[in-house]
């Protein structure tokens, strides 16, 4: 089964299929598809992270589909696989992915989305908590409390998540230096940058980049 998935993955941009056995520090699954064709009804799906997305592989005699989103599964794949089906499931679940880790930078509260646009004009520069609230408008007490109530965190965290964020997107996507992504986040020290980097990914920028090109050479 895991050679055809790695097949029909190939065909879609940053998907692989990894058994999760050989999961290693720094390879971390956000898509796992559970084989169910051999389990009983009541036997339990694996007790993994709420972020995952999970998919029930079922076969096409025993598809009950109330029974797997009950279990919380977040779609299923019908054996025998066909190439067309698991591709389009396969990219919705990368469209939720891409949704859910925009709306760790969004809010719905339009002073907290006012100080995330100003904070990402500036990213390169440091604001102190005075100064942004000052330049939207209220005072530090409000603001540090509507970026709690929206992201569990002050202002200035948020801004070190973003940071990060953005960081991690450039060394995928791009062959710009470390020290020339550092400064332009706002970090005078690469130093400084690869200790806040490995922080938040738990690895070094420069190793991160490597493992996120690997990741991109097609199966």
């Amino acid at each position: 089964m895991a050679s055809t998935l790695s097949r029909l993955a190939s065909s879609l941009q940053h998907v692989e299929i990894v058994d999760h056995q050989r999961l290693r520090l720094g390879r971390a699954a956000q898509i796992l598809i559970v084989d169910c064709r051999q389990r009983q009804q009541d036997e339990h799906k694996p007790e993994l992270s709420s972020e995952l997305l999970q998919l029930a592989l079922v076969s096409e005699n025993s598809l009950h589909r109330d029974e797997i989103f009950a279990s919380g599964y977040s779609d299923f794949l019908l054996w025998p696989l066909i190439q067309q089906e698991v591709l389009r499931r396969l990219a919705g679940c990368v469209a939720e992915i891409e949704r859910r880790s925009a709306g760790l930078f969004f809010s719905a509260d339009p002073l907290v989305q006012k100080s995330c646009d100003l904070l990402a004009k500036r990213v390169n520069r440091q604001t102190a908590l005075s100064e942004l609230a000052r330049l939207v408008g209220t005072n530090r007490t409000t603001l540090v409390n509507r970026f709690e109530a929206s992201f569990g965190c002050g202002p200035i965290t948020w801004l070190r998540h973003f940071r990060m964020a953005e960081a991690a997107r450039r060394l995928r996507s791009g062959d710009e230096s470390v020290a020339k992504i550092a400064e332009t986040l706002g970090y005078e020290n690469s130093n400084n940058f690869s200790t806040a980097f490995k922080a938040i990914h738990g690895l070094p920028p420069l190793s991160y980049r490597k493992i996120a090109f690997r990741r991109e050479k097609p199966v």
